[in-house]
């Protein structure tokens, strides 16, 4: 290709796509189809990550109402009401996981192939499709262009000739009017007319025939364009039908109207909520948690071992049975047994007998029956002398003066301890985890859960106790072995 042509290329006289070099703009809607497959791939990438995003935000909010329903005081069939809003939007969390699939996994996909297959990218940059339009509409423009080239130097010809032949009557004119006129000089000036004149008129044939010649080139000119610009509107044609197919595809993919696991979704809930009945809800929780529950009231029980040995640990450290017991718990098998407290003022353990029944009864099975249970309690029961001692001084006297009462090994001090003479523990400050839940049986015992971390105050004691503080500032006793030290 020539400069001229290049040259001609640029100076356009109008917008005309039959000017030369305004094929570009067919040229560059190929370039342009490539960056709008690029543009819708985003659009759907886009839309993907919200439904993503949208499904995980119904899941977690799904979850934690569900747990708060659960956990809630709501109940009966409203409480299946309220958790079929979370079952609901677990489902339709799942219907736009599997949209975001769609939009990824085959629109996306379908998309990026048939970018892959319509563009192909050239080692030196660009597109094959772009070179090829290109090409093709300057091969179709080439002959044309090239004449209207030599009628563009034509026509300046002739307009150059003209302004001479103007610019010689001129000076011509001028002579004549002047009063010196020199008949030779105005012979030459009147030749010089007549010479431009003559080359006004070959410029002007030369011109004429010229435009006659791009006039004959232009039909032919008009059908190749014509036909390289069908060519690239069919290859345009085929990305609109494309994209069309596949805008349906993602309406279909997006409607989850029409999808009829969307529309079971509702139906359900509109069914479970539907079947709401206060009535028999306040039936259930009249049975469950109010005049309709079962109740073992109470009825005469005679004295046995075995009911003796089922009495709580509470009710066996009551002062006024005058006995104070180990406490022994059944535990899991994952569980150790809780040591027992003791005091170090114990009372006598006393046995008395059961209302109804003969004290003076010489029944042998009963006395065996007796000693067992004597020698039960004594095993579990720490005693020293001098207790005992103390004990049965207390039990002569039947009524005690102010003097005596500030004696009583068992009144609180002013800390209210209930242990006045018991020897404090060394002080010490050691932090602790809990192994296992605790329920204090106590008012002086502490209660925790595993995995709570609070402070050892005291050491542990001859039964297997240690007095500890809660984050909370409350103090108590704990089972040592429910705790594991944490320095």
């Amino acid at each position: 290709m020539s400069g001229s042509y290049d040259d001609s290329m640029i100076d356009v006289s109008s917008d005309s796509f039959w000017e030369i070099g305004n094929y570009k703009r067919t040229v560059k809607r190929v370039d342009d189809g490539n960056r709008l497959c690029n543009d819708l791939m985003n659009c759907l990438h886009e839309r993907a990550r919200i439904e993503k995003a949208y499904a995980q935000q119904l899941t977690e909010w799904g979850k934690r109402w569900r747990q708060l329903i659960e956990k809630g005081p709501q109940y009966g069939t409203l409480e299946r009401a309220w958790s079929a809003l979370c079952t609901e939007a677990e489902k339709v969390s799942e219907l736009h996981m599997e949209v975001k699939g769609a939009l990824m996994g085959e629109d996306y996909e379908k998309l990026k192939n048939w970018q892959r297959d319509s563009f192909h990218k050239q080692m030196i940059g660009g597109f094959k499709e772009t070179k090829e339009a290109d090409d093709g509409f300057r091969k179709a423009q080439k002959p044309w262009a090239k004449k209207l080239k030599e009628v563009e130097t034509m026509k300046k010809a002739y307009h150059s000739a003209c302004k001479e032949e103007k610019l010689a009557a001129s000076r011509e004119t001028n002579s004549k009017l002047e009063s010196n006129n020199n008949p030779d000089a105005q012979k030459k000036l009147q030749e010089k007319v007549e010479k431009c004149q003559q080359e006004v008129q070959k410029t002007k044939e030369r011109y004429e025939k010229s435009l006659e010649e791009l006039d004959k080139l232009t039909p032919q000119y008009m059908e190749n364009m014509e036909q390289v610009f069908e060519q690239w509107q069919q290859f345009e044609d085929k990305r609109i039908r494309f994209f069309k197919e596949l805008m349906l595809e993602v309406k279909q993919h997006l409607d989850l109207s029409a999808n009829h696991r969307f529309q079971t979704v509702y139906h359900t809930l509109e069914d479970t909520i539907s079947a709401t009945d206060a009535e028999e809800d306040l039936k259930w929780f009249r049975s469950n948690h109010g005049p309709g529950m079962p109740m073992n009231w109470p009825q005469f029980e005679d004295w046995s071992v075995d009911l003796n040995r089922t009495l709580s640990r509470r009710e066996k450290k009551k002062p006024s049975e005058g006995v104070t017991l180990t406490g022994i718990s059944q535990t899991g098998s994952d569980q150790p047994v809780q040591p027992a407290k003791t005091s170090s003022s114990l009372t006598v353990p006393t046995i008395a007998a059961p209302v109804g029944t003969n004290p003076f009864d010489d029944d042998e099975d009963e006395e065996e029956e007796m000693a067992e249970e004597r020698q039960t309690t004594v095993n579990h029961i720490s005693v020293t002398k001098e207790e005992i001692k103390t004990v049965s001084s207390m039990e002569k006297t039947a009524d005690w003066s102010d003097e005596e009462t500030s004696g009583n090994p068992f009144s609180t001090n002013g800390d209210g301890n209930p242990f006045e003479d018991e020897p404090s523990s060394p002080v010490v400050s050691v932090p602790v985890r809990a192994l296992y839940d605790y329920e204090g049986q106590e008012q002086d015992e502490l209660s925790f859960k595993a995995g709570d971390e609070f402070t050892k105050i005291g050491e542990e004691d001859d039964q297997g106790w240690c007095k500890g503080r809660l984050k909370d500032g409350q103090t108590g006793l704990y089972p040592a072995n429910y705790v594991e030290d944490l320095q």
